[in-house]
């Protein structure tokens, strides 16, 4: 879902597995943007290994745990995604991870909300 009247362009989708996130990812290409900032994160029970290698290494990541108690720790899921050459830090709350997106976004880019469908419901 987008609102184009929002800037920067926020866009939040639940996409949690391969061949959600390679659709995902083929969706934004539409789009015109700066830079790509990703608030992500994932229940702990679910393998993102696969994802994590699907995503781009040019974005600049936000990881955050859900505020359920099957939420992969943020900082678990950092060095997991850094494993797979993705850079960014981890947020104790999907709140302060949206917030500081919001904070270093320009006004020409895109934040992408994306992985449980937990972490994109506490943003919207």
């Amino acid at each position: 879902m987008a609102d184009t009247r929002e800037s920067p362009l926020c866009i939040a989708d639940s996409a949690h597995n391969e061949a959600g996130i390679s659709y995902l990812l083929q969706g934004i290409r539409q789009y015109s943007f700066d830079h790509l900032h990703i608030v992500t994160g994932f229940v702990n029970d679910k393998d993102v290994t696969t994802i994590l290698r699907l995503l781009p290494r040019d974005a600049t990541y936000y990881f955050a745990k859900a505020n359920i108690p099957r939420g992969m720790d943020a900082r678990i899921l950092q060095e997991m995604a850094g494993s797979a050459g993705l850079k960014g830090k981890a947020y104790s709350t999907v709140r302060k991870a949206y917030a500081a997106a919001r904070k270093k976004a320009g006004p020409k880019d895109l934040i992408l909300i994306t992985g449980s469908i937990f972490v994109v419901a506490e943003v919207l």
